[in-house]
């Protein structure tokens, strides 16, 4: 394989160049870093060479960081869809309990109306209370003085037959 490269440089130079410049060493440039080649030294078709590298890599890292963004876009996307189906969970369950209250309430609102009309019945009833309660407690003293009046009369009998039998 090497004899193959060998013979393929022979007949074309400006392979050969290439191949030189690959083993030349490598002098550092003031301003430049120790691995850096000179400029001067590329020639046009090394130089077509290296933009297609360039352009190569950047089209290599171009393609890996729209593939990254891809998927950072689908995570962050299915992370929200999970967290938007989480809070619809949420919102079912406050709109049922919300119902659930609205429900209480009404119950509550209509023993209210059902409380506003025994209330009246009630005061009525209580006065009607008052006046019954009024009126045994003047037949109870008209029954306590009925049984005054019909011991006396029974003492006084009592006594009418003692003499008679006294008497008699």
């Amino acid at each position: 394989m090497l004899m193959h490269k060998a013979r393929t440089l022979r007949h074309r130079p400006e392979l050969l160049h290439r191949r030189e410049l690959a083993l030349a060493p490598i002098r550092p440039a003031p301003s430049r870093t120790l691995y850096a080649r000179p400029v001067h030294a590329i020639s046009g078709d090394a130089a077509a060479s290296g933009a297609l590298a360039i352009v190569g890599s950047l089209g290599i890292v171009g393609g890996t960081l729209f593939a990254a963004l891809f998927v950072l876009e689908k995570q962050s996307k299915e992370a929200l869809v999970r967290k938007i189906s989480q809070l619809e969970a949420a919102v079912k369950d406050k709109e049922r309990e919300l119902a659930a209250v609205r429900a209480e309430v009404d119950v509550a609102k209509e023993r209210t109306k059902e409380n506003e009309m025994y209330r009246g019945r009630y005061g009525e009833a209580t006065r009607d209370i008052l006046k019954l309660e009024r009126a045994l407690e003047l037949r109870d003293g008209q029954l306590e003085s009925f049984m005054v009046v019909a011991q006396r009369q029974i003492a006084f009998l009592e006594s009418q037959i003692k003499e008679l039998q006294k008497m008699g």
